[in-house]
């Protein structure tokens, strides 16, 4: 799958789950260590809304600022921000290098670092609110081809990410994400 309509398709499924949220689930625990649900769906959209202006040719950086309000307006927020990250994607591509205040990286890369933010972060949204949410294999798949391609041992000891989670290796790539990303499946 072409990883912008994988990136597209990300967005609209992770709508259905940010449909449920709202102001007294702001500060349910999530996945993430020290993280809220408000904390999580505000580094999500910053992550993206950054993601769409480096495509737009803008500089990044890492402050956003409060995207989630009180979760009143969110299905619409996060509709909006899904669209618009995704026309910067169609219209500058997939050829050249991204900057991120993290670091540059080549644009496939950059495309499902994006997408990894949206489909797992939608899965650990998910899991804080009780709401079954399956990760779509054919999603997953760039996702999971990026991060299991290069150590992550930096991410880890700078805490982005927890300690890696044990899953077997037959188990599916869904599930072998999620443990490498420092889940428990």
């Amino acid at each position: 799958m072409n990883p912008i309509d994988a990136l597209e398709r990300s967005w609209n499924e992770g709508a259905a789950v940010v449909a449920g949220v709202t102001s007294t689930d702001l500060t349910k625990t999530t996945p993430c260590a020290g993280w809220d649900v408000k904390q999580l769906l505000n580094h999500t959209l910053g992550e993206c809304q950054m993601m769409t202006l480096v495509n737009q040719g803008e500089p990044s950086g890492n402050d956003r600022g409060d995207l989630v309000g009180d979760a009143h307006d969110l299905s619409a927020i996060w509709a909006q921000l899904g669209k618009e990250n995704v026309a910067s994607w169609r219209s500058s591509g997939l050829e050249g290098e991204r900057a991120y205040f993290y670091g540059t990286f080549p644009a496939g890369a950059s495309a499902a670092i994006n997408i990894g933010e949206v489909l797992v972060h939608t899965w650990d949204l998910a899991q804080a609110l009780g709401i079954d949410f399956e990760l779509d294999p054919e999603l997953v798949t760039p996702v999971y081809g990026l991060y299991s391609s290069f150590p992550l041992d930096g991410m880890r000891a700078g805490g982005m990410l927890a300690a890696e989670v044990p899953v077997p290796v037959d188990a599916p790539t869904s599930e072998r994400l999620l443990g490498l990303l420092g889940r428990q499946p």
